[in-house]
């Protein structure tokens, strides 16, 4: 059986993609609120998108970003901690023609992460359903693992975007 080979980051079928790893973008829903997503990778003809705990009647700016939470977990002890980005891929050609999503800034990000899960969606409406039904789970998840930091490992939780950042 052959492995599907990774395509060039920047490119699909030879035409230039419009958003890159690091990308942080808003997301109009279309009913007053936006989302805050970061573009942790493009993987062959999908954008992994990374939610941030951001849904507000405000576009959301770099600091929302920098002073954010994502949805991720953590792997490993804490003597050697490991991060975990949740991903939601969406087709490249989808995002790229949507005219609900805007490019708000970048940053470099570290390649010290890893994909935490993943699923396909198909529209921004997927996407906000996801987030409206993780929040819960992740807020509640994340105050455990403050309690109880022990089992603060390999669960769904809420994470400071400042730890994805290159230093």
């Amino acid at each position: 059986m052959s492995k599907i080979r990774e395509t060039s980051p920047d490119k699909i079928y030879g035409k230039l993609v419009k958003y890159r790893k690091g990308d942080c973008l808003s997301i109009d829903c279309n009913n007053g609120f936006f989302l805050a997503v970061l573009v942790s990778r493009k993987y062959n003809k999908y954008y992994d998108f990374t939610l941030l705990e951001y849904y507000k009647k405000a576009k959301p700016n770099i600091s929302d970003f920098i002073n954010g939470k994502f949805f991720g977990t953590r792997f490993g002890s804490w003597e050697d901690l490991i991060y975990g980005v949740n991903v939601r891929m969406i087709q490249c050609k989808y995002v790229d023609n949507c005219k609900e999503i805007e490019k708000i800034g970048d940053f470099l990000l570290n390649d010290e992460f890893k994909q935490d899960g993943y699923a396909y969606l198909n529209t921004i409406d997927e996407l906000l359903n996801h987030y409206t039904n993780e929040l819960p789970i992740r807020i509640e998840k994340s105050k455990n693992a403050e309690k109880f930091p022990d089992l603060a490992f390999v669960s769904k939780h809420l994470i400071e975007f400042k730890v994805l950042l290159q230093k």
